[in-house]
């Protein structure tokens, strides 16, 4: 992802804001596609039979699947980069959880499930935050940022250095004077929650309820509202 922070601006400025968002949305639309169809590909081999596991597994492979409905579910109906990289993470996951569900059914150790950054959670695995020991130092200003939100080496490393992470944008729509409507790129953790599924979740990384709130269409219903307060809408990523 681009580092991508747009103050709201007239005629060309306003071109080039949706020219960069679409080159970003179809970069990770691709992305999101080719993970659900890996995801398909371990879905379907992955059947646990009547009996087989106990309670725990059952659940994990339960959440699974509804994870990867999730994914396609979103895939279809994505309206900005959350939505989609909801998609990537949301299949990620549910093969992640169909893994722990076969190792509990094998008594194997469970796998080590995955942290993902805050800033991007395209970017993978976040580094561990160090822990506070009676040697370390009082951290400064910048490692007390840095320690704040899981964060990926190069995110953290940013921070670090006094720069911006490189952030997952997301495309909101501002009201102008003159009841004009602009469209700005932000952070996605900056969208407010009561329009966003994602901005609390890192794309739905650090939660357990977004495969079911996708199901019922809640993603739906927070893009709603924000569009009925804007009275704007791009309707679904193509």
């Amino acid at each position: 992802m681009v580092r991508l922070f747009h103050n709201s601006a007239p005629g060309r400025q306003q071109e080039l804001v949706l020219r960069e968002w679409e080159v970003l949305r179809d970069r990770l639309r691709r992305a999101a596609s080719a993970r659900v169809a890996d995801a398909a590909d371990i879905v379907r081999t992955a059947e646990l039979l009547p009996g087989q596991g106990d309670g725990a597994a059952r659940r994990d492979y339960v959440w699974a699947l509804d994870a990867y409905q999730a994914a396609g579910k979103l895939l279809d109906e994505a309206a900005d980069l959350p939505d989609l990289a909801a998609v990537v993470v949301l299949a990620e996951r549910a093969v992640e959880r169909l893994e722990m569900a076969r190792a509990r059914c094998e008594g194997r150790r469970m796998p080590a499930q995955l942290v993902r950054c805050f800033y991007n959670p395209l970017h993978g695995a976040a580094r561990p935050v160090p822990v506070c020991t009676k040697r370390r130092r009082r951290p400064g200003p910048r490692q007390a940022a840095a320690d704040r939100r899981p964060a990926c080496e190069a995110c953290r490393n940013a921070i670090l250095a006094g720069q911006l992470p490189d952030v997952l944008p997301a495309l909101l729509p501002v009201q102008e004077a003159k009841r004009r409507t602009v469209r700005v790129l932000v952070p996605y953790y900056s969208v407010p929650q009561q329009w966003s599924l994602w901005a609390a979740t890192a794309c739905g990384a650090y939660d357990e309820e977004s495969p079911g709130l996708v199901l019922s269409g809640e993603h739906r219903r927070r893009a709603s509202g924000r569009e009925a307060v804007t009275g704007s809408s791009r309707g679904a990523v193509r």
